[in-house]
């Protein structure tokens, strides 16, 4: 394990935009070894950032002689009508940890955002990552729902009734009035409304019609076949309508990528049960987690 000795400088402190290179290199290594594959291009990292609001000048690190071992990346915003600081990834390379890294970044960081206003600091953690449970329930975190990411490997069957019968129309922006009476449930930081339009250039809109009539619609990332919001009217429910724009989110999917779920909240039954009656299994689940501050 490494220690710093009398040779080695390290500092807490808020980050800037001039980070980014030495950041990147971090959270590639830092997530290396990580419970579920999650390695990103440079350009993926940058949308990442840009998709969870995160603000460098407000997220903190832990340098070592000028070089970046730790980090926890604050995206902000608005979460159930307060203002919140989310947690878009916290993470150590791996021969700095155990050394009280994250909890010296979280200490140095509290009073800040408090004295800002924040009202709530929002994470997700791996259900299976005790280390991390441990770290987050110490600070304060409380458990609020389970999540789930979950993958389909096959086709999604559809049939000619459904392909004819349901016409699906590409949205430019969302129809946010219409999409929400569609709603069950709230979608995760990642997923929100304010992440969808973060990051709209790189998401596709698909809303389904029956007899000119808006009755769903599925948000995701075309190339990666990642679903961030699907949603049905419940009026409409067992027409296919869910199925119809899931084959078509499928079929446009990139060699080597399979059709996902991120974040599906575990507490709406029947939304699982679509998901696992086209085939989806659970690769991951998560815990939604909230400090008040």
């Amino acid at each position: 394990m490494t220690r710093p000795n009398e040779t080695t400088l390290r500092e807490y402190r808020f980050l800037s935009d001039a980070y980014f290179p030495k950041l990147y290199g971090t959270f590639v290594e830092a997530f290396s070894d990580y419970v579920f594959p999650f390695v990103l291009r440079e350009d993926q990292f940058r949308n990442h950032i840009e998709l969870n609001g995160v603000d460098l000048t407000r997220s903190a690190a832990c340098l070592e002689n000028g070089d970046v071992i730790g980090f926890s990346l604050n995206g902000f915003g608005t979460w159930c009508g307060k203002r919140t600081v989310y947690d878009a990834g916290t993470g150590v390379i791996p021969r700095f940890r155990r050394q009280g890294i994250s909890n010296r970044m979280f200490d140095m960081m509290l009073p800040v955002l408090e004295a800002d206003g924040i009202e709530q600091f929002l994470l997700e953690v791996v259900t299976t990552n005790e280390a991390a449970l441990r770290l987050y329930e110490k600070l304060g975190f409380k458990p609020v729902r389970e999540l789930a990411l979950m993958q389909c490997d096959n086709p999604v069957p559809v049939s000619d009734d459904e392909r004819n019968g349901i016409q699906l129309r590409s949205m430019d922006d969302p129809d946010w009035d219409v999409f929400l009476q569609f709603w069950e449930g709230e979608p995760s930081w990642q997923n929100s409304c304010d992440a969808i339009d973060r990051s709209s250039d790189r998401k596709r809109i698909l809303a389904a019609y029956i007899a000119g009539e808006c009755v769903g619609y599925v948000i995701f990332s075309a190339t990666f076949g990642r679903i961030a919001q699907i949603a049905v009217s419940r009026d409409f429910s067992g027409h296919g309508v869910g199925r119809r724009l899931v084959r078509e989110v499928q079929d446009g999917i990139a060699p080597g990528y399979a059709l996902q779920v991120i974040n599906a909240d575990k507490t709406i039954a029947r939304v699982n049960d679509f998901f696992r009656e086209l085939g989806f299994y659970e690769r991951l689940a998560q815990y939604e987690m909230i400090k008040p501050m």
